[in-house]
């Protein structure tokens, strides 16, 4: 994935190795997998190589966190397919929003509706991935890092 990531920014290794501020050999371990890549450097690798998808993929692979709670990002998708993938999934949860009022509403999730809130978990996390694969698009047009912090500032 990372080595994938340098050749598609065109740089060799010892150039990617001097902008990330680590060894030839480092970035030969991270690339190959024989040391465990620190979150900070795949941050770097991110920014350096102009690859917008590349932290959600690691997080979704290497991150213990991030394996069980982050999506795997789709190889080939584009905004356009990735925004009326949102719309669908849109759609699909305001369909159950009336089954999701009637469960929650008095704030216990009874055991015969466990079924049922399980099937509008299934649309809420098919939702949230279309909206991690809109964000992902919109990287490679906007710095949503600097939004993320924007954000986290005012909250």
């Amino acid at each position: 994935m990372f080595k994938e990531a340098r050749n598609q920014a065109g740089m060799s290794r010892d150039e990617a190795a001097f902008r990330l501020h680590i060894g030839s050999r480092t970035l030969t371990n991270y690339e190959h997998g024989f040391t465990v890549t620190p979150p900070e450097i795949a941050l770097k690798m991110q920014k350096v190589y102009r690859d917008p998808t590349l932290t959600a993929r690691y997080c979704s692979n290497y991150c213990p966190i991030g394996q069980i709670f982050a999506h795997q990002v789709p190889e080939h998708n584009n905004l356009c397919q990735a925004v009326l993938g949102l719309l669908k999934e849109q759609n699909d949860v305001e369909q159950i929003r009336t089954k999701l009022i009637e469960i929650t509403a008095d704030g216990i999730v009874e055991q015969n509706e466990l079924p049922a809130f399980e099937l509008v978990m299934e649309e809420l996390l098919d939702l949230e991935k279309k909206i991690e694969e809109v964000k992902l698009q919109a990287a490679s047009i906007l710095s949503i890092p600097d939004m993320m912090r924007k954000r986290k500032k005012t909250a």
